[in-house]
């Protein structure tokens, strides 16, 4: 495991993709982030930065390790997505900005507004296999971000399997999640939306007030 301290808070985030900008305990921009720290040293790989740059011994307790199941790896893959741009989006692109609408008359309003400013960044590749096409405000108080597993088909995936041992880290992430706050407050739906490489749909994970209040 690595980690890389807050200058802000004095948190240790645990660096699991070169994608994390912002700090999870108090959402300041992390200084020497892999992004900047890749401009002065594009020769340099991921692993290079981790070993270099970030901290290893925090004395954190065992690591635990992923379930068992089959087709693992597109499991993993995808939780990893799931958690990673739920963290950028709410995070890098909603959260502050969220925190600075929130005054104004009309919630639904932040949520256009928020799916606008992560639309500017998409398609945007996640890992190998998993893309975020883009984010949606809908009607009814729902926000959704959609998602395209870009190397399988539809026939090539356990649809209920994937779908049951994705479900309960997300409700679990949007009911406990700091930076989801903002979300439960004002008991927005948050969806979860799949297809696969041909575009065709493949399930959605639907997070409702129910679920987390």
């Amino acid at each position: 495991m690595h980690f890389l301290k807050c200058n802000n808070c004095g948190h240790f985030n645990e660096v699991k993709t070169q994608y994390m900008v912002f700090c999870i305990q108090c959402n300041k921009k992390l200084e020497n982030n892999f992004s900047e720290w890749s401009k002065r040293n594009a020769e340099k790989s991921f692993d290079d930065y981790k070993n270099q740059v970030c901290t290893t011994e925090l004395n954190l307790g065992p690591i635990v390790q992923p379930k068992s199941l089959k087709k693992i790896g597109l499991k993993f893959w995808i939780i990893i997505a799931v958690v990673l741009i739920a963290f950028i989006s709410i995070v890098s692109f909603g959260g502050h900005r969220i925190i600075g609408l929130i005054k104004k008359p009309l919630y639904e309003k932040v949520l256009m507004k928020t799916a606008e400013e992560i639309n500017k960044t998409c398609p945007v590749m996640i890992d190998n296999i998993t893309r975020l096409d883009n984010a949606i405000a809908m009607p009814d108080n729902v926000f959704q971000y959609n998602y395209t597993i870009i190397s399988m088909l539809k026939d090539e995936i356990n649809i209920n399997e994937v779908k049951s041992y994705l479900e309960p880290g997300i409700v679990n992430f949007v009911k406990t999640n700091p930076q989801m706050k903002t979300i439960r407050d004002y008991k927005t739906t948050v969806n979860y939306y799949y297809k696969d490489k041909s575009g065709v749909y493949l399930f959605t994970i639907c997070v409702t007030p129910e679920q987390y209040e």
